[in-house]
């Protein structure tokens, strides 16, 4: 909560530097491999080039946790999330796309609204991460969107500067 409301005050410390991005993924996939097995989801790395995208490391891993910690989390068994990038033109697109159920339309209007869980019953969460993911991929200069079909899955995609 206290870096949602850094983020609203636009006082949130970020140390902006090139940042490789492969390693950060695989970090990011081996922490939440455990999750993944658990739920009997499968995570892939579809890798792009190898390359550097100016971000802060810290944040850059904080936002990929959320995304990727979702995608497994209200995926199906036997799903799976695919993580890759691509740059275009000056700017790196990092997707992450799951096999779950997706969202129904009426919901993608609310998801970056703090404290919103979209009716859901489970224990987890709190509404927190995907307006936090946004928040943090602004503030690094970047952008963050969703697109979800019903029965297909969503796919989001967070946008940052190339270094």
């Amino acid at each position: 909560m206290l870096d949602v409301a850094r983020i609203e005050a636009n006082v949130l410390p970020l140390a902006v530097t090139a940042v490789p991005l492969e390693p950060v993924v695989a970090d990011v996939v081996a922490m939440l491999e455990p999750l993944a097995t658990a739920e009997r989801v499968a995570l892939r790395i579809s890798a792009g080039e190898s390359l550097d995208l100016r971000a802060d490391n810290r944040r850059l891993r904080q936002v990929l946790l959320n995304l990727v910690g979702n995608a497994v989390r209200y995926n199906r068994a036997e799903g799976t999330v695919h993580i890759g990038w691509a740059v275009r033109e000056r700017t790196v697109e990092i997707t992450v796309r799951d096999t779950g159920p997706g969202m129904a339309p009426e919901y993608l209007d609310r998801l970056f609204v703090p404290f919103d869980r979209l009716g859901a019953d489970s224990e987890e969460g709190v509404g927190l991460g995907l307006p936090l993911a946004r928040g943090l991929t602004e503030a690094m200069a970047g952008t963050l969107d969703v697109c979800s079909v019903t029965g297909e899955g969503t796919r989001v995609t967070v946008a940052l500067p190339l270094a």
